[in-house]
């Protein structure tokens, strides 16, 4: 796929709290590459299409990872967008499946009819919990992964536990499978990182959703990097990428079925990326900001 980077900036400003860590205005930003971004319908009655591709523009984001519920919302921004935004085949065919997939067969069924047409890129954003109630072998979840394996495209999986020793069986069972671990792993510090990167070289990690104003764990209260990812970065700099994750709710515990403002606040998220990203070796940083997505995404 070629990528056309698009050079628009325009100053853009929202009332979140936060430090200020916007580019000089008038100035051209650095080419991005999100690779975890959503578009539910949650985010579409808040944040219409043409509105999302209009920040994407703003921020320089030339290749970008989308996933949605339902899938179709993913397929209708990124045919607006053009080649700037890559569909993922999301598992959850309804609001419910975030919980219920591992028990719906029709899952993999619709994800091959998804593949086939070519028009999804890769599957996910795929929640893979400890007390979900299934097990690793689950016939849905190894039917995916052998799709994922078939159509030779990336699987974006997050997994919510407290040791990286959860993933590893299932990264090593399917070594030809392109893994993309969302967040890094949550709030997994930099040494139990290392050692699943290490059993895993199927493995990429993005750092979404790691800001001050979700995870808090990635940069400090001055966004200085948080003591060993900075030697982490550099040691797998060729497998770590960024992605904002807008998922955003004004209260907690209705976040999944209220609309969704992350959108509005992505000038805030970019330009927290864009520093902490600064205080990396240039070759190191260019690799995460950008390359190792395009290349990912063009394999």
């Amino acid at each position: 796929m070629k990528i056309q980077p698009i050079a628009i900036w325009l100053l853009l400003s929202t009332w979140l709290p936060g430090p200020a860590l916007a580019e000089p205005a008038n100035s051209k930003p650095e080419p991005f590459a999100d690779f975890h971004t959503h578009f539910n319908w949650r985010q579409k009655e808040v944040t219409p299409v043409d509105e999302v591709i209009a920040r994407l523009k703003e921020h320089n984001s030339v290749v970008v990872q989308v996933s949605s519920t339902p899938s179709r919302l993913a397929l209708e921004l990124a045919d607006a967008a053009g080649d700037r935004v890559q569909a993922y085949f999301s598992p959850y065919l309804t609001e419910r499946h975030r919980t219920i997939w591992p028990y719906d067969e029709r899952v993999v069924t619709r994800a091959r009819e998804g593949l086939a047409s070519g028009r999804y890129k890769g599957i996910g954003e795929l929640h893979m919990y400890p007390d979900l109630g299934f097990r690793r072998e689950n016939k849905v979840f190894d039917g995916l992964l052998e799709l994922a394996a078939e159509y030779d495209v990336p699987f974006l999986i997050h997994t919510a536990a407290s040791s990286h020793l959860f993933f590893a069986p299932v990264c090593r069972k399917y070594p030809q499978v392109r893994f993309i671990w969302a967040h890094a792993g949550n709030k997994l510090q930099p040494d139990a990182i290392d050692k699943l990167m290490q059993q895993c070289p199927n493995l990429w990690a993005e750092v979404s959703a790691r800001d001050p104003w979700r995870y808090n764990s990635l940069t400090d209260a001055e966004n200085r990097l948080l003591p060993g990812w900075r030697e982490l970065f550099i040691k797998y700099q060729d497998r770590f990428m960024t992605g904002t994750d807008p998922v955003w709710g004004n209260n907690v515990d209705n976040r999944w079925v209220s609309g969704d403002e992350a959108w509005q606040h992505y000038s805030q998220i970019i330009d927290w990326h864009r520093h902490w990203l600064k205080q990396l070796p240039p070759e190191v940083e260019e690799k995460i900001r950008l390359t190792n997505a395009l290349k990912l995404s063009s394999s």
